[in-house]
């Protein structure tokens, strides 16, 4: 017989539903990944060659990020982040946490503003709203429709996880491969395929965990499998879109396209859609829709998005100052 010990602090259980609370630690887990990512970016971008075609890394590249303090930095700080979004996936269903997540992309340019000394533009914080209110409006329904149980088919489950592979795969070669200019956004979102990924394996093993004896399933061990993989390759994707463009790209990438696929995944594979109405889906597909607007008015307007811009010669560079407006 496997006995297992229940995660229990006085007065609170670690596995206990908890929406609200699940919320408000996700939100500073956001805020966490958009100073981490920062930093790694600033790390990253010293390790290139910026005026190369494709920066994408090598071994020997990715290894001396490995040395490097600022890079661990930044890190130590996404890994923290990634801790507490962890606690929230065990406290709230996958559909309500994930989306929260996208909160990192006004984080990220409160902080490129603070760091490169600029004051962001009416574009940019038209843009920081747009994000805002869409996910705000977005968490709503899918906190307000979300099912009360997980479903944990494992047929299922595995056939989803190696559709979210080949997908996040074929980002990578996009990215390897593709247009100069699109570098980025593909490493990031073949990244972001993987990082949606793991938070939905999070959440299979957290239930996997609740309904005990874990140790002795052979889903667990698969999706434990399954998540190793998501970090490794998914962390991999991500610091090559560092590499071949601005944080605040990649950040948006991963906190539009993650929760798109964590949230799908939830919807159609964890049986987390079961209650989810017409009208319902109408409101998260809009108010979705209002958010990725938002994220991309900032890929396009932030400060240094527009300094990389190619320019002819002919065409002085334009102050970082209110870029955008």
């Amino acid at each position: 017989m496997t006995h297992t010990l229940p995660l229990v602090i006085p007065g609170f259980s670690l596995f206990e539903q908890n929406i609200p609370l699940a919320i408000a630690i996700v939100v500073f887990a956001s805020f966490l990944f958009a100073g981490g990512s920062t930093i790694q970016h600033l790390a990253v971008s010293r390790s290139v060659d910026k005026t190369a075609e494709n920066r994408s890394m090598g071994l020997g590249q990715v290894w001396d990020l490995v040395r490097n303090p600022r890079w661990l930095l930044g890190l130590g700080t996404v890994a923290v982040g990634a801790t507490l979004h962890i606690f929230g996936l065990m406290m709230a269903p996958v559909t309500v946490v994930q989306p929260v997540g996208i909160l990192a992309v006004p984080w990220a340019v409160l902080l490129a503003a603070k760091i490169h000394h600029f004051r962001p533009s009416k574009a940019i914080w038209s843009a920081v709203a747009l994000t805002i209110v869409g996910i705000v409006v977005f968490t709503l329904f899918s906190a307000s429709t979300a099912a009360p149980d997980t479903e944990l088919p494992p047929t299922r489950i595995i056939v989803a996880c190696l559709i979210v592979f080949a997908m996040g795969a074929v980002f990578g070669v996009l990215g390897r491969f593709g247009p100069p200019a699109a570098r980025c956004l593909m490493w990031a979102s073949g990244g972001s395929f993987f990082y949606g990924l793991s938070s939905a394996m999070v959440k299979t093993i957290s239930e996997l965990v609740r309904m005990g004896g874990f140790t002795e399933r052979p889903l667990f061990w698969t999706v434990a499998g399954f998540l190793l993989i998501c970090y490794l390759v998914g962390g991999w994707m991500v610091q090559q879109g560092y590499a071949n463009g601005p944080a605040e790209i990649v950040v948006g990438s991963m906190t539009t396209t993650d929760p798109i696929v964590a949230v799908t995944f939830g919807l159609a594979v964890l049986g987390e859609g079961v209650l989810l109405g017409p009208w319902d889906a109408v409101g998260m597909v809009l108010s979705g829709a209002v958010a990725v607007a938002g994220v991309v008015v900032l890929s396009r307007y932030h400060p240094e998005a527009q300094h990389n811009t190619p320019r002819t010669p002919s065409t002085s560079p334009e102050p970082m100052v209110n870029a955008g407006e």
